[in-house]
């Protein structure tokens, strides 16, 4: 049996399994799953294996239901859920693969990448001498007033300038950059960063643009901020959720490390949650949010739990040979150089009307690009 789907203007960039699972309500999330890594779903007559591939208007999407399938796929999962623990995701089996194993990119997967380099690496403008000019930073603003603004940071970028330095190049530089370009008139602009993400880290941040949006620093300071996180770890994490509540100190304990856990009176408190949102071959992508803010918190935690951030070459130690191994293929096939860590969501009250707030953050490109590889593995 085949099914033909052509994708409308409301479809382009949504994700393929997604309009799979509109278009075929019949089938659950995960036989439209089976069919994708079976081969049997065709985008213009290529087959996929990817469920976050992107549609574009006018795609022709052919679906081929081999015969039973609907029968065999639900005593498959009926079979499996008579010999699997009820916490465990019968598709992805708990694997030792990050104590050496290697992610495995399909031939698909590269295909799919260097589209998407291909899209990215658009030229630049061109001066009048026939230089190239570089582009300023396209700012990603989610909300912007009197107060604050909520921006987004691209990863590899620093919040704030590091000491004795200028603010050239990182996040508060950009934003003050945006500020003088709309207000042109204004004798100069006030920003005042609330908090810091980490260089690698991608994610919203809110600045405040007054003495009263400064107000806001005190909901950090007392844990009242709501955050969230995304973050791709090193192996298969064995809980569905879980909790880490154990004290950090901040030091110099060599290799770069500036916090480390405590059990004396230096540490601070810090608690982590986690929910596993998807199981791999290799490593597992989890939803983090954290009552406490402490520096490097969950970079420190989930290493302390024997899954350290992919791509964090300062608290994978414990786990450096398998953590090398699965980067350095990672990085073969897509240039993804940073730590996994995304800073997905933030929930406050506005400063001066105290009107809640809540704002998300989609994964970005790379780290897109990354889960796709790795579902693919």
């Amino acid at each position: 049996m085949e099914h033909r789907y052509t994708a409308g203007p409301r479809e382009t960039g949504q994700r393929l399994d997604s309009l799979l699972c509109q278009k075929m309500p019949a089938l659950s999330r995960k036989q439209i799953k089976s069919l994708l890594d079976a081969g049997c779903v065709l985008v213009n007559g290529r087959r996929v294996v990817i469920a976050g591939w992107e549609l574009e208007q006018d795609d022709e999407v052919s679906v081929k239901i081999p015969p039973n399938f609907e029968r065999r796929t639900s005593e498959g999962d009926a079979g499996a859920q008579s010999t699997q623990p009820s916490h465990r995701r019968p598709e992805h089996p708990r694997s030792s693969a990050h104590h050496g194993k290697r992610v495995v990119v399909s031939a698909s997967i590269d295909r799919y990448l260097e589209r998407r380099r291909g899209e990215r690496a658009r030229p630049r403008r061109e001066s009048g001498k026939g230089q190239q000019a570089e582009a300023p930073l396209r700012l990603k603003i989610y909300y912007e007033d009197r107060d604050i603004i909520v921006v987004e940071k691209p990863g590899g970028m620093l919040s704030v300038p590091r000491e004795g330095g200028d603010d050239k190049g990182t996040l508060l530089g950009h934003v003050r950059a945006y500020l003088r370009r709309r207000y042109p008139k204004a004798k100069h602009s006030f920003v005042g960063p609330l908090h810091r993400l980490d260089a690698e880290t991608s994610g919203i941040m809110i600045f405040a643009l007054s003495k009263a949006g400064q107000q806001l620093t005190q909901q950090f300071k007392n844990h009242s901020i709501q955050r969230s996180y995304e973050a791709l770890v090193i192996g298969a994490v064995e809980k569905e959720n879980g909790v880490i509540d154990r004290a950090l100190e901040k030091g110099e304990f060599g290799g770069g490390k500036k916090v480390r856990e405590s059990e004396g009176e230096e540490g601070k408190r810090a608690v982590t949650e986690y929910r596993v949102k998807e199981r791999y071959k290799d490593a597992s992508l989890l939803d983090v949010s954290v009552r406490t803010g402490r520096t490097h918190q969950i970079r420190v935690h989930l290493a302390g739990e024997g899954h350290p951030i992919l791509g964090d070459a300062l608290y994978a130690e414990n786990e450096k040979a398998g953590h090398e191994a699965v980067m350095d293929e990672v990085d073969k096939h897509m240039g993804f150089r940073r730590h996994a860590l995304h800073a997905a969501s933030i929930g406050f009250r506005h400063p001066t009307n105290g009107k809640k707030m809540h704002f998300r953050s989609h994964l970005p490109e790379d780290m897109k690009d990354l889960v796709d590889a790795l579902r693919t593995g």
